[in-house]
């Protein structure tokens, strides 16, 4: 196979703890991540020469190594022990700085894409694997589905799909949000009320969509809301809407309602363009 083009989708955080600060800077964390429909589109392409090249219809992504998807195409070429050339393009839907996981996605997508060009010589476990040396989201953007995440991010238990029906607004301000930052000064001694990610995990099996509600919260707002007072805004917006969940996804600076129907969704859009116009209903 020469060429091959996939979706690569991006993801929302149900809910985020921090546990606690290792001593080589990592932190620990709990996290409920849900695949989205918000998908960046990539077409890969052998080359013959051993170079790996990214191309986008963006110009803000870096087109060099400073990209995650240059590094995944060499993670994967390195693993199979192969000098082998691909060219990335990446047609960018996710937009960036938002807490979507934008760049993890492309990642995982170029370890999948290039498996199956590949004739399938990984299983997935390996290239979770090859994910987590790339990022701390990237093995999950692999797996797919939901999953709570532990440890650093790299320990994941599968979950089924939240309660159906359920439909999802994205509201992405100007703000372009560092997860670095928003780590370096953090305290994660202070918990937002209700937060307990457990009982969001547990809600997500049982089906029990009041209990995933009261029990989520992103303990990462706590810096990003008072530095970025759109963000809060825009969560308070499409509560006014009806929203039965309205959390910052990841470290920001984007935004998600949950509505229980397409009409309270659609008021929420209404309220969030008041803010912004990146907005996405998926």
């Amino acid at each position: 196979m020469e060429k091959l083009t996939l979706e690569c989708r991006g993801k929302i955080n149900l809910a985020i703890d921090v546990t606690g600060k290792r001593e080589n800077g990592y932190h620990d964390v709990e996290m409920i991540l849900q695949e989205i429909g918000l998908a960046d589109r990539l077409t890969l392409s052998l080359r013959q020469d051993g170079r790996i090249v990214i191309t986008s219809d963006s110009s803000e992504i870096p087109t060099g190594e400073g990209n995650l998807a240059y590094r995944a195409a060499e993670a994967f070429f390195t693993r199979l022990g192969r000098n082998e050339g691909v060219e990335i393009h990446i047609e960018k839907r996710i937009p960036m700085g938002a807490g979507l996981g934008g760049g993890s996605a492309d990642a995982a997508g170029v370890l999948k894409g290039l498996n199956a060009m590949f004739g399938q010589p990984f299983p997935i476990e390996t290239l979770m694997e090859l994910g987590e040396k790339l990022g701390a989201d990237v093995p999950f953007c692999v797996m797919g589905g939901c999953a709570m995440a532990t440890g650093i991010g790299e320990v994941l238990t599968p979950l089924p799909m939240p309660p159906k029906g359920l439909r999802c607004v994205i509201a992405k301000p100007e703000p372009f949000v560092s997860t670095k930052w928003v780590y370096e000064n953090l305290d994660y001694t202070q918990k937002p009320d209700g937060l307990n990610v457990p009982a969001v995990a547990e809600g997500i099996r049982k089906g029990d969509l009041a209990l995933i509600c009261q029990s989520a919260a992103n303990i990462l707002e706590t810096v990003t809301i008072p530095a970025y007072p759109v963000v809060g805004w825009l969560k308070e917006g499409f509560q006014e809407a009806g929203a039965v969940l309205s959390l910052m996804s990841g470290s920001g600076s984007a935004v998600f309602g949950l509505f229980e129907n397409e009409e309270a969704a659609k008021q929420g859009a209404e309220q969030a363009k008041r803010y912004t116009d990146q907005i996405y209903l998926v």
